[in-house]
């Protein structure tokens, strides 16, 4: 049904996360159909580096009209792929911009830069290389809407699910990197996500950055634990500071493991392995 040069997502890893309301935009367009968003979801891919050179250009204030210029097309394109998340700090950018602010103007540079580190590195983790046997539609024909509708309804990964909660694009880039392979990876950065994003998941680990800024990584637990689905889940934290105090603090509050920054491939494997393991066992 498809080429071997259509590029496919996985919607529902996207959608999950909330960073592209997919389905606002399906319905806001009846007649568009999957592969039309799948083709700006390429857009954006391909334009990424370009954006992300330009918002550099912005923080160091050598950006011209040109390179402006190139910044509002990404911004149209993230508009009509139903990314609302930054669309107050690009109007922001743009007013700072016109009045000549440079300082303020690279602020919301860097804040939109961070946000959308995120975005393209969930949106790369969604890229599919063929359809699953469960789907059996043509992108080329069927409407978004109908796309949502029946990969909604597609077979379950086998793959163990993790949930890594950090505030740093690169870390989060990094632990999808390592893991992708032998599990789903799903990221937040914004911890304040948590509830919601439980309420369509159940991860089988959860990876935790200690200190945040809206809230730290102990204060998740308890609301981790919440949950029925997840009094026993694996929590390792991910941390800076591997006192004695802290790893203290983190078994009393449920935590089972937890792993010093800047960490080791291997032993972040390794834990996840073990801990995963004792889960299932």
């Amino acid at each position: 049904m498809t080429d071997k040069h259509t590029e496919l997502f996985d919607l529902q890893i996207i959608m999950m996360q909330g960073d592209l309301n997919i389905r606002a935009v399906a319905a806001g367009n009846p007649d568009m159909t999957a592969r039309a968003y799948f083709d700006m979801l390429t857009e954006m891919r391909l334009n990424a580096p370009e954006f992300i050179e330009d918002l550099d250009m912005l923080l160091s204030r050598e950006s011209d009209r040109y390179t402006f210029k190139r910044l509002t097309d990404m911004i149209t394109l993230l508009t009509n792929l139903g990314y609302d998340k930054d669309m107050i700090n690009f109007d922001s950018l743009l007013d700072a911009y016109d009045r000549g602010h440079s300082r303020l103007t690279a602020r919301y540079a860097k804040k939109i830069l961070e946000d959308f580190d995120i975005l393209l590195s969930r949106v790369s983790e969604a890229s599919l290389t063929a359809l699953p046997e469960s789907i059996r539609l043509d992108p080329e024909t069927v409407t978004l809407k109908e796309w949502i509708s029946v990969s909604r309804k597609e077979e379950t990964s086998d793959k163990p699910v993790i949930f890594a909660i950090d505030d740093s694009p690169v870390i989060l880039r990094s632990v999808s990197s390592l893991l992708s392979s032998d599990y789903k990876v799903y990221m937040l950065a914004n911890s304040t996500m948590l509830e919601k994003t439980l309420s369509q998941i159940k991860p089988d680990l959860f990876l935790l950055d200690y200190r945040m800024p809206d809230i730290n990584g102990f204060e998740l637990v308890p609301i981790i634990r919440r949950y029925s689905t997840h009094k026993d889940t694996p929590i390792i934290f991910l941390t800076s500071e591997g006192t004695v105090d802290n790893l203290s603090v983190a078994i009393k509050l449920g935590a089972c493991d937890f792993i010093v920054k800047p960490f080791q491939p291997n032993i972040l494997r390794e834990k996840i392995a073990r801990h995963i393991n004792k889960k299932s066992a």
